[in-house]
């Protein structure tokens, strides 16, 4: 509390205290107007790099951070990205977010204090050819099929069933069908639509997400089913995330591992690609 109140010297901050100043103090601004579920996942992996760090090397002052500690986490990664005794190994993107996080932070906070110049001790470390899985669309067949099958979906409560239906013929992020509005949800129209908007305690992912999207086939008719939303969903993104993989995983509705919810989106715009 007296870090982040400013009673204590720069150089006496802990990096598990100069986290919370980053947090509450820096970061502020940027995290004003996004959700709860959003500013929850945002804490969770910088924490994570934190307390890592601590893990390693000790609750540091920030003053006494230095390449040597750096180095201590890089060869704690490595031993976990290339293990060689046999266990599984970790993705190196994890490794990478936590460089990425804790790199700036020691930036930020030094700047926040007026010491822009500060060597930064997490500069250029990073593990190299990483391959990061996309992940892949459904074919068209494959959601005429099995996803698509009467009644198989029955076992799931009316929202989380139509909020399925409503992804595939309009390639919404599941967020984005769950935090509809009622205001936002247009069926007295020529053209029924749904408007994606900013929402007070919501920001858009980018500046195109902000679009209006017309409704059709399956899509319309889930959506006529809840023409005011999804209330048991809105804000509860994580919860709907793992009720929908759970049923498609139950009934084997993925074709591979890799594929996931998201993979409906991926099928809308390849579709529309093509």
């Amino acid at each position: 509390a007296d870090a982040v109140l400013g009673l204590v010297e720069p150089t006496a901050v802990k990096i598990s205290e100069a986290f919370t100043i980053y947090r509450t103090k820096i970061c502020a601004v940027d995290l004003k107007g996004k959700s709860e579920n959003r500013i929850k996942n945002w804490t969770k992996v910088k924490r994570r790099a934190v307390n890592n760090f601590v893990a390693i090397c000790g609750d540091l002052p920030m003053s006494e951070i230095d390449r040597s500690h750096a180095k201590q986490v890089f060869d704690w990664w490595s031993r976990r990205v290339n293990p060689t005794d046999g266990s599984k190994p970790l993705h190196a993107n994890s490794a990478n977010k936590d460089f990425t996080n804790l790199r700036i932070l020691y930036e930020k906070f030094w700047s926040y204090q007026g010491d822009e110049t500060r060597e930064n001790p997490f500069r250029n470390l990073r593990f190299k050819n990483v391959v990061y899985k996309d992940i892949p669309p459904f074919s068209p067949d494959w959601i005429e099929a099995k996803i698509l099958e009467p009644h198989i979906f029955d076992s799931l409560n009316d929202e989380a069933r139509c909020i399925i239906y409503a992804l595939i013929e309009t390639g919404c992020r599941p967020s984005e069908i769950a935090n509809l509005q009622p205001e936002h949800i247009v069926l007295d129209h020529e053209i029924p639509h749904l408007q994606i908007r900013p929402q007070a305690k919501r920001q858009l992912k980018s500046k195109s997400a902000n679009r209006d999207i017309p409704l059709l086939g399956v899509s319309l008719q889930a959506i006529r089913q809840f023409p005011n939303g999804f209330p048991r969903y809105r804000e509860k993104a994580n919860s709907l995330s793992a009720t929908l993989s759970k049923a498609f995983r139950t009934k084997g509705l993925f074709p591979t591992e890799d594929h996931r919810i998201y993979s409906i989106r991926h099928s809308f715009e390849k579709r529309m690609l093509e």
